[in-house]
C-alpha cells in the first residue's frame, strides 16, 4: 500500500515548487525578497497550524538561497532544476546567504542547543578548505568544554546572582563563548557566503525547558548583524509551551516578543488547486469525490490531514462497487462514508454519535444545500429504492425540503437501530438493511472486503 505522507526532502520540495499544488511560490519569491531587504540581525517568526506545510515553505525558501550561493554544494541536477524554478519565478540576483536548516525537535535531548546548533552547522554547511575546517573544529571543541559551565544559567539567573563571589567568573564564561561563537560565524561566513540564515523548525514540539533554552542562548550568543533566524512555528502551541514552563499567568505574548523582530503568517491554501494538482485521481466528476473536496474544506484540514484523509477515502471508497452494486451501497459510498471518515479524524466523539444514529442534523452542518447536493437529491428522488417506497417520495422541484427528507431517510437508514416502525418493513427489507449496515460498519473499520489496500490507481 503506497503512503501518501510527501515527507519534505529536496526532491518532494522541488516536485511542490513545480506543481505550486498550494499556490505559495509567489509567497516564496516575496519572502526571499524581504530576507534580501533584511539589512542586520533579525529573527523571524513564520507562524501556521501544525501540518500546515511550514517545513515545506522553509526548505523550498533554503533550495532557492543554495542555488544563488556560489559556494554551495547542490548537485547538478538540483542546481538545474532550481535555475528554471528561479526563471519561472523571475527571481534573481539575490545575496549570498549560506543556509542552516535546524530540526529542533530532534535535536531537544542535545545537552545544550548551542553544541547542538554548532554540530548541525557543520553537517549543513560543509567546508572544504582544510585550513578553515581545521579552525572550525577547533573552534567548536571550545565551546563543547566552555558550554557545561554556563548549562542552565541564562541571563536572567546570572543577573539574580550579581552579588554572589561568582558572578565575575560567570560573566567571563558568558562573554568567552559569545566569543567563541563569533569567531565560529567568522570562520564560517568568509568561507560560504556573506550572510547565515538559520532555519529553525519545529520549536513548539519541543519540551519546555528546551524549547525556553533555545530561545534564550541564540538571543544571548547569536547576536549578529550578519545572522537572520527564521523560526517556522505554531505560535499558539508555542505560547502554550511557554506558560507550561513559567505557568499559567506568564504572558507568553509579551515574552516572545523580545525575541521575534517580525511575525509572518502562511497564506490558506486553495483546497480544490491542491487536489486537482497533488492528488489528480481525486479531481474527477464522480459524486464520492466532490463530497470529499466539501469534507476537507469543512473541517479546514491541514496539508497533512488532507493527505490522511485522501489516503482513508481511497481505500474506503470502491468506485467499481458503486457503479455496479446496489443503490444503497452506492449511496453509502458516495455520501455517508466520506462524511463519516472525515469526522473520525477531527472528532471521535462526534463520529460515534454519528454512526450510532444521534446526529442526522450534522449532515446539513457539513454539506450545506449547495448545487452539489441539490442535483444528487434530485437523483436519489427520481430512483427511489424500493426499501422506501412505504415513504412519501415526492417528484416536484421542492429539492430543499426533498434533500432533507431523503437525507435523512438514508441516514436513519444506515445508522439508527430502528429506522422505521415495524409496519413500514416486512423480512425481506430488515434482512436487506441489516446486510447494508454490516457493509458501512465494515467499510468504516477499513476490514471490509471492497476496501482497496493496493491504491493503484494514485
Amino acid at each position: 500500500m503506497k503512503t501518501f505522507s510527501t515527507k519534505p526532502t529536496d526532491e518532494n520540495a522541488l516536485k511542490m515548487f513545480e506543481l505550486d499544488g498550494v499556490e505559495r511560490n509567489d509567497c516564496i519569491v516575496r519572502f526571499v525578497n524581504l530576507l534580501d531587504a533584511i539589512d542586520g540581525e533579525c529573527t523571524i517568526a513564520l507562524n501556521g497550524d501544525w501540518g500546515s506545510g511550514k517545513t515545506f515553505f522553509v526548505k523550498q525558501t533554503k533550495l532557492l538561497l543554495d542555488f544563488f550561493n556560489p559556494q554551495s554544494d547542490l548537485e547538478d541536477d538540483v542546481k538545474n532544476r532550481v535555475q528554471q524554478i528561479a526563471q519561472t519565478l523571475r527571481l534573481e540576483n539575490v545575496k549570498n546567504y549560506a543556509t542552516v536548516y535546524y530540526d529542533a525537535w530532534m535535536n531537544d535531548n542535545a545537552e545544550d542547543p548551542i553544541l547542538s546548533l554548532i554540530h548541525e552547522t557543520l553537517k549543513d554547511v560543509p567546508v572544504s578548505v582544510p585550513s578553515k575546517r581545521k579552525n572550525l573544529l577547533s573552534i567548536a571543541a571550545a565551546l563543547v568544554d566552555a558550554v557545561p559551565f554556563i548549562t542552565g544559567k541564562g541571563l536572567t539567573n546570572l543577573l539574580e546572582k550579581a552579588k554572589g563571589e561568582d558572578f565575575l567568573k560567570e560573566l567571563k564564561d558568558e562573554e568567552y563563548i559569545r566569543g567563541l561563537v563569533r569567531q565560529f560565524i567568522d570562520e564560517l561566513i568568509v568561507e560560504r557566503g556573506n550572510r547565515l540564515v538559520f532555519f529553525v523548525d519545529e520549536l513548539d514540539r519541543c519540551k519546555p525547558e528546551y524549547a525556553i533554552k533555545l530561545l534564550e542562548r541564540i538571543k544571548h550568543y547569536f547576536d549578529d548583524e550578519r545572522i537572520i533566524f527564521v523560526f517556522s512555528v505554531n505560535m499558539s502551541q508555542l505560547q502554550h509551551t511557554i506558560r507550561a514552563y513559567y505557568g499559567a499567568n506568564f504572558s507568553a505574548t509579551r515574552y516572545l516578543d523580545k525575541f521575534f523582530d517580525l511575525r509572518i503568517s502562511l497564506p490558506t491554501i486553495n483546497y480544490q488547486n491542491y487536489i486537482n494538482k497533488c492528488f489528480p485521481f481525486m479531481a474527477t466528476s464522480w459524486y464520492s469525490d466532490k463530497i470529499c473536496v466539501e469534507v476537507i474544506k469543512h473541517f479546514n484540514f491541514s496539508l497533512r490531514e488532507t493527505e490522511r484523509y485522501v489516503r482513508l477515502c481511497k481505500i474506503a471508497y470502491n468506485k467499481k462497487l458503486s457503479r455496479n452494486g446496489e443503490k444503497l451501497f452506492s449511496v453509502a459510498h458516495a455520501y455517508f462514508i466520506p462524511i463519516a471518515l472525515g469526522m473520525s479524524m477531527r472528532d471521535i466523539s462526534a463520529y460515534e454519535q454519528f454512526i450510532n444514529g444521534e446526529s442526522e442534523n450534522i449532515l446539513f452542518n457539513i454539506l450545506p444545500e449547495t448545487s452539489l447536493n441539490k442535483r444528487y437529491a434530485k437523483r436519489l428522488m427520481l430512483q427511489d429504492h424500493e426499501f422506501f417506497s412505504q415513504q412519501e417520495c415526492r417528484h416536484d422541484r421542492d429539492v430543499v425540503v426533498n434533500y432533507e427528507e431523503r437525507m435523512k431517510a438514508y441516514y436513519r437508514a444506515f445508522f439508527c437501530k430502528n429506522p422505521f416502525p415495524e409496519n413500514e418493513k416486512d423480512d425481506y427489507e430488515t434482512y436487506e438493511m441489516n446486510s447494508v449496515r454490516r457493509h458501512v460498519n465494515q467499510i468504516l473499520s477499513l476490514l471490509s472486503w471492497a476496501c482497496d489496500y493496493t491504491l493503484e490507481d494514485c
